[in-house]
């Protein structure tokens, strides 16, 4: 990746699949289940690409982004040389349940991140394959026909809360143009961006209405556009042009492809940000994989 002359801009030196197909995984079947002790069971296996010396120690961490941003994640449990790990805590799949695993493996010679896995349930080794198969064709049609490449800005729900605007009687933001949180209540506002996320932006869904009634004509911008589900959005969640570095509030969210229940394929209603809005003062400049934190692979 690198840097251009405009501040928020994204570019690819080269022709690259997005960041969660062109790289084979070293954790294989990554599971999260219900424990019969109770809690939630993450299990995994590993590849055969791996043959490091040593003793290998598993970290089971817990996020509700899903992004490569240490600050995301949060490590509960630790283990030496085993294939699962249990959260005490029982995370119940649901629509408003964001909570992200992944395993850290350290071994003598490296560390390795799993690919971030929601809490919507297992998928059998057929529906795996047929999700993976419609993420890697997906991907291909956004990143090289049809698609606009783009930096996802997933919007904090947790971590530490804002000590300068937030009313914590109310629980609401009461500036919104507060430098420290970004009008989340949360100190950063945003975690590390995700490069190269890709939209289908269809002209047909855009709309703009003029609202007489306030002072003098106002445009509403509606646009909608097709996205993959990895990570899992949420409505918050700011998404930039890489073209134009115009930023889009994602509003609603509709599933056009799901695997057993599992979101792949977003339908996305999102509203262009007024260039006033306090979120393009958050810094996004394009960066390497490996500078944000770890990466979920080796290469």
């Amino acid at each position: 990746m690198s840097e251009t002359s405009a501040e928020h801009s994204l570019r690819c030196d080269t022709d690259c699949l997005p960041f969660y197909t062109d790289c084979d995984y070293i954790f294989r079947e990554v599971a999260v289940t219900p424990a019969r002790e109770g809690g939630t069971l993450v299990q995994w296996a590993l590849g055969s690409e791996i043959r490091d010396e040593g003793t290998y120690e598993y970290s089971l961490q817990v996020g509700t982004a899903g992004v490569d941003d240490p600050r995301a994640w949060k490590t509960i449990q630790t283990g030496t040389d085993v294939c699962f790990l249990i959260d005490p805590v029982r995370q119940l799949p649901s629509v408003q349940n964001f909570t992200h695993y992944r395993v850290k493996l350290k071994t003598s010679e490296s560390i390795y991140f799993s690919r971030p896995l929601h809490t919507f349930g297992k998928l059998k080794f057929k529906d795996w394959r047929e999700s993976e198969a419609v993420l890697r064709a997906e991907g291909i049609q956004l990143s090289r026909l049809d698609g606009t490449v783009g930096t996802l800005l997933k919007r904090k729900i947790s971590g530490r809360k804002c000590p300068r605007c937030l009313d914590f009687g109310t629980g609401e933001v009461k500036d919104g143009k507060c430098p420290v949180c970004y009008a989340t209540g949360w100190v950063g506002g945003y975690y590390a961006p995700v490069p190269c996320y890709y939209i289908n932006i269809d002209p047909t869904g855009s709309t703009i209405a003029h609202d007489i009634n306030m002072q003098g004509p106002v445009a509403d911008t509606q646009v909608i556009g097709r996205a993959l589900a990895v990570p899992i959005l949420m409505s918050q969640d700011v998404w930039i042009n890489g073209e134009s570095s115009e930023r889009f509030r994602i509003m609603k969210l509709r599933h056009l492809v799901e695997v057993k229940g599992v979101p792949i394929v977003y339908q996305a209603a999102m509203e262009r940000i007024p260039f006033s809005d306090i979120v393009y003062n958050f810094r996004a400049n394009s960066v390497r994989r490996t500078e944000v934190g770890q990466t979920f692979w080796r290469k």
